[in-house]
């Protein structure tokens, strides 16, 4: 039996071959000399014009601002002791620069746009910080009904790297059964004592994004006790809650 011959392998030449390494070279080292090119054309990107009227008002904000503090700083905000957590939402920027300080603890708290509305633990740290920034805030001490239904309503968390709503249980035992947490009640209540998981469910949470009330703010820059919008609306934001829910 005669034997069965084998097809002959194909071959490349190599002077082919020279070629395609010498295309690839040239490829890798036209991709490293763009992104050197892009981080230099970054790196010289022109910063937005601001008129030289910006760089006043800034000074005349911040100076402002100074002053206001100075003025706060021995201030005692009388808070009752059964008050453990508090009610902070973002009210519309007043006309002008803010203050770099007021900007960086708006930042730490997330209150970032307007209307955004997040839940505290009541603390003399906290009351520091909100005395920097109430101009910019109204705040106050939710009821036990009121943190039930900003939670049920716009309550959203982070379910494995996504913004989910707080719709189910479900959420809730799969993510905090370890900490005795099974459903939203469980979570209302948790909030409102502040108990020893607060500061867990809080960074679980999103900011809750509310509703504008009917017919908007009026007198965001007057205080609240002189019939404006900002400062410490005491017991009296649950009324605001309730008009936004």
């Amino acid at each position: 039996m005669d034997p069965i011959e084998q097809p002959a392998l194909k071959t490349v030449p190599t002077a082919l071959l020279r070629k395609r390494r010498q295309l690839n070279k040239e490829r890798v080292a036209k991709a490293i000399e763009k992104k050197i090119q892009d981080k230099k054309r970054a790196g010289k990107a022109k910063a937005p014009f601001k008129r030289a009227e910006y760089f006043v008002n800034e000074s005349y904000r911040t100076g402002m601002n100074d002053k206001r503090m100075t003025r706060l700083k021995h201030q005692v905000v009388k808070i009752p002791d059964t008050v453990k957590i508090l009610f902070l939402m973002r009210m519309a920027n007043i006309a002008g620069p803010m203050p770099q300080k007021v900007r960086k603890i708006l930042q730490h708290l997330r209150l970032t746009e307007m209307n955004n509305a997040v839940l505290v633990q009541c603390s003399e740290n906290m009351i520091e910080k909100i005395k920097v920034i109430e101009p910019y805030i109204t705040w106050g001490y939710p009821s036990l009904r009121s943190i039930h239904d900003l939670i049920f309503k716009y309550g959203y968390g982070e379910v494995d790297g996504v913004k989910s709503a707080l719709s189910s249980n479900v959420i809730i035992e799969n993510k905090f059964s370890k900490q005795g947490l099974l459903c939203l009640e469980d979570v209302v209540k948790q909030i409102f004592e502040a108990g020893p998981h607060f500061e867990m469910l809080i960074k679980f949470m999103y900011p809750f994004k509310l509703q504008p009330p009917k017919g908007g703010f009026r007198r965001v820059a007057v205080h609240f006790s002189k019939n404006g919008a900002w400062g410490n609306r005491a017991e009296k934001i649950n009324t605001l809650i309730r008009k936004m829910l």
